[in-house]
This record gives C-alpha cells, structure tokens and sequence, in this order.
C-alpha cells in the first residue's frame, strides 16, 4: 500500500504536459512495431529494400526514447520531442493521409491515431517550451489534467478511440468485400513477402489491350514499369483498380516503387 502511495506521488510530481508527451511516443511506438514485426517476421530483407519502412522504424526508436526523456521536463528533452513530432508530421504526414480514406489500408491506424497523438505532442512539446524557464507546474494546463489541457487530451483521445471502432468496422467490410473485386493482376495479399506478389506474374495482352491491376493487399503498392517513363501507378490502395493500354508490341517489365522485390512482366504481342 505504502509503495503504490510512493508511486503515485512520484507520477504527481511530473507535470501533466510530460506525462502527455511520454504517452503519445510510447503509443506511437508500440503501434509502428505492431505493424511492422509481422512483416519483419515474413520478410527480413525488408528493412534494407524499403526505404520507407527502414525510416519509420527509426522513428519508432526515436519516439521510445524521445517518450523516456520527455519525463525529465527540462527545455532541450521538450525541443526534441517537438522536433521529433513534427518532423514526423512533415515527412509522413502526405503518406499517411491517404489512408485516411480507406480503413482497410495497413496504415489507417497509424494514420487515424498517429498523426492527432503527434499534433497533441507537438502542442504540449512548445508550450513546455516556452514555459521551461518558469516551470511547467506554474501553468495549470500543463500542470494537471483538470484544465483546458486535459479536455484536449481527452478530446483527442476520443476522436482516436472512435476512428480506430469505426475504421476496424469499415475495414472488415471492404476485406470481405474484396474477393469480388475483378482484374487481369493481382497484387497478392501480403505481397511484400509473397513469392509470386503479381499473379500472374507473366500475362499476355494483344497490341492495343488493355490490362488492369487491382490491390489485395493491405498495403499500398504501385504498378511502375521498369523503364522510365513507360506506365507507372499511383499508389494503390486496398481494392483499387489501376489500367493500362499498350498501343506496342514488346516485353514490359514492372515493379512496385516501395517494395521493388514485387515484380512482373507483360507481353504484348
């Protein structure tokens, strides 16, 4: 009884701003190696062939140890914790967006969660800033959780919790609606690791065809010929279709532009 006392009073003495930054990269932390160890399991190679996953996972060791320092409360652990958040935000943040859109995505609940958590952080991380020099427990709203800084933590957390139900919702809508999805190519579920990514890896079209790839993978993947300039997809999300016409005869080799080990070829003849 007397050791958790001697806990809680050790967590009262910590202002409410620092216990926010902990709990936001400590989330943010824990949600990126969620994602990324089943994909790590599946295909170690991955870390060195994708560029952006290899990036993300340092962010995930940033913001484990970004969370531990933000506890000290001094001026230099909130600049770095700003730093971290927003450079996050301006490095990831037109990646993940897009997720937004389709629950289904790998990245919606990073993007649902990830991006209010690291604009809460970013918040709280400059006004400890400012304050460093007249101490954080001086502000009620970065003191206690009983102020306007409290309600939007609160706030934000509910915005999160209720994205991340309806997302898991949606997703298992679109997921069990995908086997009608119809094409010529497929992007195979878990087609980082898969050996055959594009089925069929081989597919034969006349001049002038046209042929279409739809994603069923939960990750998004591109379509971008190996000669540049040729064809080349967006990123294709969950579901979505992409098509292309091929006005000459010729062999066409195609990679995805993130994961470049998923490959392809189309004859056109």
């Amino acid at each position: 009884m007397e050791g958790s006392r001697e806990i809680w009073e050790r967590v009262r003495q910590k202002p409410f701003a620092s216990w926010v930054i902990f709990g936001g990269f400590v989330y943010l932390g824990l949600v990126i190696l969620g994602l990324a160890v089943p994909t790590l399991v599946a295909s170690p190679a991955s870390i060195i062939t994708d560029p952006v996953a290899a990036s993300i996972l340092v962010f995930m060791a940033l913001f484990f140890v970004s969370a531990y320092l933000g506890l000290k409360g001094k001026r230099w652990t909130s600049v770095l914790a700003a730093v971290v958040s927003i450079l996050f935000l301006v490095l990831f943040g037109s990646f993940l967006v897009p997720s937004l859109a389709n629950p289904a995505d790998a990245a919606f609940a990073l993007a649902i969660s990830g991006i209010p958590a690291l604009i809460l952080v970013a918040i709280f991380s400059i006004l400890s800033i400012i304050h460093a020099k007249s101490g954080l427990l001086q502000k009620r709203y970065l003191a206690t959780p009983n102020s306007p800084g409290g309600l939007l933590t609160i706030g934000i957390i509910g915005f999160v919790v209720g994205g991340l139900i309806v997302g898991a919702i949606g997703g298992s809508v679109i997921l069990r609606n995908l086997s009608a999805a119809k094409a010529d190519i497929t992007i195979v579920p878990n087609a980082q690791s898969a050996g055959m990514a594009f089925t069929p890896q081989n597919f034969t079209v006349a001049v002038g065809g046209t042929v279409t790839w739809v994603n069923k993978d939960t990750t998004r993947h591109t379509v971008t010929s190996n000669v540049t300039g040729q064809f080349g997809s967006p990123l294709l999300s969950v579901g979505e279709t992409w098509s292309h016409t091929f006005s000459q005869g010729g062999i066409y080799y195609y990679h995805c532009t993130p994961h470049p080990q998923m490959w392809g070829v189309v004859v056109v003849s």
